[in-house]
């Protein structure tokens, strides 16, 4: 949720979604200490301690339930065995876990994840298939623009059995608009996957656009911007 990673924020807004995502959180040893180096830079939201994961996303998830939304609970780690338990606990209360492809700070992709994970199939690969036993969904969030399309097809088609949805972050460099052309080609190459569309949604007339390509389309920054008029009016539509 844009910065914003606890349940508190989620359940002020009673029925307002379909899915409210908590998190990136961190799993292990490696994304803890990174999250640690994140924190120098003001960004505090990422650190909470592995010893008192479990308790915690257990009561994240629980007041993020009370928007009446499903719960998605965005994840990252280097060494999944390390962060094995806690996927089990989050898969237990959640309704989605969201591996993060997406992360753009250098502390994280500097471990070769984040966006990294995108340039490594093989890694993205052993991943999601050590998560089959979770038994929940798995949805990838990625970024566009990162690396060439071709090349971000070919190795979601190599992982292709192992996930369930894409939330695709429509980055386009230097635009003040979502890369909707990418999203289109994206969408027809992944019919069988849900879709969800990130970047640039604030009205009306750009989640329609949007959801031309994308079976749900994410808002969080219109939210922190108090901007959500428009979406009681398209839970409407």
């Amino acid at each position: 949720m844009a910065g914003i990673t606890d349940g508190d924020f989620c359940k002020k807004f009673k029925d307002l979604f379909a899915i409210v995502t908590i998190g990136g959180y961190n799993l292990d040893t490696l994304t803890h200490k990174a999250s640690k180096d994140i924190e120098k830079r003001g960004r505090k939201e990422f650190s909470i301690n592995l010893d008192e994961f479990n308790n915690y996303i257990v009561e994240q998830i629980k007041k993020a339930r009370e928007s009446g939304a499903l719960v998605s609970v965005n994840v990252r780690f280097v060494n999944i065995d390390e962060a094995y338990d806690k996927l089990l606990v989050i898969a237990k209360h959640a309704d989605i876990i969201e591996l993060n492809c997406h992360c753009r700070q250098q502390e994280i992709t500097s471990l070769g994840i984040g966006q990294e994970l995108m340039k490594n199939k093989n890694l993205l690969k052993e991943f999601l298939y050590k998560m089959r036993g979770i038994n929940k969904p798995v949805f990838l969030k990625i970024r566009l623009n990162y690396i060439p399309i071709e090349e971000l097809i070919n190795n979601l088609n190599y992982v292709r059995d192992y996930f369930d949805g894409l939330h695709v972050d429509c980055f386009y460099p230097g635009k003040p608009y979502a890369d909707l052309n990418s999203l289109k080609i994206l969408a027809e190459e992944f019919k069988d996957k849900i879709i969800i569309g990130n970047n640039s949604v604030d009205s009306l007339e750009k989640a329609k656009e949007m959801l031309k390509y994308a079976d749900f389309i994410s808002v969080a920054r219109a939210v922190l911007k108090g901007n959500i008029e428009w979406i009681k009016k398209l839970n409407t539509i």
